[in-house]
């Protein structure tokens, strides 16, 4: 029951995301199926969700590499890796291409824009630098670049859609709380990560104190 439910929760939030993309997330109108069905199966929703899935094995792969106490394991976890890196870049593709006709605001914003070019390069060399990590067994590199390349593949969601948050109705500045309310928000965050910080750094030092002694770490 775990695995398949980590199977296919990632798929289903990348099938989100592309409905989003897509600007198929409008106000219902027509039949159920037409309204709430519909929009969310296409071709490019389930490529996201594929590449989401990819992703999220990749992640999981190398920071696991890092977990494994055997050898034996830690090689098995880095073979998956590599097998998902392969996939994110397959599925990144087939996305990108099925994006020309039914999501092109994000395709334009991620080859036309001026940041687009710097965000590739970037995401390309986190890419490159991970799966090197891994080829070489620098497990630690591994996990910092393959952290930064999800990072970036994000942002790059994100920025493509700009100034929206879904895209054609809803953008960023007409869903933000008043000014008054979002300056006591990021209060109560500051504040509140002065005391959560702290904490979960002494967590992370007391439950992954073996890692310092694990060879190839």
């Amino acid at each position: 029951m775990f695995s398949v439910a980590s199977l296919v929760t990632p798929v289903l939030l990348g099938v989100c995301v592309g409905a989003i993309a897509a600007e198929r997330v409008v106000a219902p109108s027509g039949t159920f199926v037409a309204a709430f069905v519909r929009p969310w199966l296409t071709a490019f929703g389930f490529a996201v969700g594929g590449l989401t899935l990819a992703l999220f094995a990749f992640l999981a792969a190398v920071y696991l590499t890092l977990e494994a106490r055997d050898d034996a394991l830690r090689e098995d976890f880095r073979a998956r890796a590599l097998g998902a890196a392969a996939a994110v870049f397959v599925t990144a593709a087939l996305a990108l291409l099925l994006a020309q006709p039914v999501a092109p605001r994000v395709r334009a914003g991620l080859i036309t824009v001026a940041w687009s070019l710097p965000l590739h390069l970037n995401t390309g060399l986190a890419a490159v630098v991970a799966i090197w990590a891994l080829w070489r067994r620098r497990y630690r590199l591994a996990r910092l670049a393959a952290g930064a390349q999800a990072t970036l593949i994000l942002w790059g969601w994100a920025l493509g859609q700009y100034p929206y948050l879904v895209p054609p109705d809803l953008a960023i500045t007409s869903a933000a709380a008043p000014r008054r309310t979002l300056r006591l928000v990021l209060m109560g965050v500051a504040a509140g990560s002065a005391i959560l910080v702290p904490s979960l750094s002494y967590l992370f030092r007391v439950f992954k104190a073996h890692l310092r002694e694990e060879p190839g770490a």
